[in-house]
């Protein structure tokens, strides 16, 4: 069958709905067929889907109440110290390698004149990583908590 192809329908003329066996068949295209608008029965939509919809409204909000504006970048109340974490530990290797990039940068470009920096590299190395062994040990230690 092509999409040329015709069906039989019967009907008696009144909206398409089907009429006695003595009435007269008439053809319609099957392009016509797969292009016909879908009709929802009853036009007023599914009652339980509505009802799912504000229900999953509702509780959207009520997630989006929860999580303020400092959870929105942070994450819930679950995931808040796990990312907060994750965020300390980042920043405290951002400032490493910015650290070793600029003293770096210093030292080559100026390699006569000697900078005195107001902190050291091994102080503010020192103190990055006390930070993170301290996020860390929260990370992994908070995991431990909720468990017992």
């Amino acid at each position: 069958m092509s999409n040329t192809d015709t069906v039989g329908v019967t009907s008696n003329g009144e909206g398409g709905a089907p009429a006695p066996a003595a009435e007269v068949q008439t053809p319609i295209a099957l392009d016509r067929i797969s292009t016909a608008p879908v009709e929802v029965p009853g036009g007023g939509g599914d009652l339980q889907a509505q009802r799912e919809k504000e229900s999953l409204a509702h509780e959207r909000a009520q997630f989006l109440r929860e999580l303020g504006w400092l959870g929105l970048p942070f994450g819930g109340r679950k995931e808040k110290p796990g990312n907060i974490s994750a965020l300390v530990i980042s920043l405290s290797f951002l400032i490493i390698i910015v650290a070793l990039v600029a003293g770096t940068a210093i030292n080559v470009m100026m390699p006569d004149k000697h900078i005195e920096m107001p902190i050291s590299f091994e102080k503010l190395l020192a103190g990055i990583t006390s930070l993170i062994t301290l996020a860390l040990g929260y990370l992994f230690g908070s995991n431990d908590k909720g468990e017992k």
